[in-house]
């Protein structure tokens, strides 16, 4: 495999063909895994060639597209490289390692093992990004990291609650989408659910409830319901204004 030269030039060149044709078609994303190019695309990760580092990084994100990729990447040992490239001052790296993790933690063990690995903090880090599109897959990969009990507990631990609650506030209607529902995950913890509203997320969701987006809606009437659940942020609730809207 070209891949597996040492000599940089050919690793540009065979790592910018692979791209392309993983970014082509599902069946290209499962064959190029098949023939074995998931390892040393992996291993390019870590390569000190920018431009080798950046096509390697790019086709793990449009190789992570598919569900079975998706387990195979985190069992191959990519976390560690691709976490460490969420500290990247390249945006395109820090991209495109940030939308391969969002795709990665679709999947339930790899929720755990991302995490595991310390995905969270620059995750969370990356809620505050000036760059819409990794502020963006970084509030979708946590929303999928929040399903998990666990992790619940660790957003808030880590401090990604008020950047989630910030996002409410957002003029892009699926960052506030998004945000809202990771405040939603969170908020089946009973801890949580003291935190958010002390942290002033509850102002911001109810505001939600009158959104012309129904899947934004749905979202703040589900976070509320949980945050329901303890005894005094049901007075809370009810003395912010939330009953009219529902």
């Amino acid at each position: 495999s070209l891949l597996r030269t040492r000599d940089e030039k050919i690793q540009e060149q065979a790592t910018a063909i692979v791209n392309t044709l993983s970014a082509a078609n599902a069946e290209n994303k499962a064959l190029v895994v098949e023939e074995g190019g998931l390892t040393p695309l992996i291993n390019l990760l870590r390569s000190s060639n920018k431009r080798v580092q950046e096509e390697s990084c790019i086709t793990l994100r449009n190789l992570s597209a598919n569900t079975d990729n998706q387990v195979k990447i985190v069992q191959r040992g990519a976390l560690p490289a691709l976490i460490g490239l969420l500290h990247s001052s390249n945006a395109k790296l820090q991209e495109a390692a940030a939308i391969t993790l969002r795709n990665c933690s679709m999947n339930s063990e790899n929720e755990v093992r991302i995490v595991q690995e310390g995905g969270l903090p620059p995750m969370i880090a990356l809620l505050r990004s000036g760059d819409s599109k990794i502020q963006g897959s970084a509030v979708v990969a946590i929303r999928n990291l929040s399903t998990n009990s666990t992790n619940q507990v660790k957003t808030a631990q880590e401090g990604g609650l008020p950047p989630l609650i910030a996002l409410l506030r957002s003029f892009d209607p699926k960052m506030q989408e998004q945000a809202c529902a990771a405040l939603r995950f969170c908020a089946e913890n009973s801890d949580n659910q003291v935190s958010i509203v002390q942290d002033g997320g509850l102002a911001p969701i109810i505001a939600l409830l009158r959104s012309s987006d129904h899947k934004i809606q749905a979202q703040a009437a589900g976070a509320i319901r949980n945050l329901a659940t303890n005894v005094e942020n049901k007075v809370r609730i009810a003395q912010e204004g939330a009953i009219q809207p529902l």
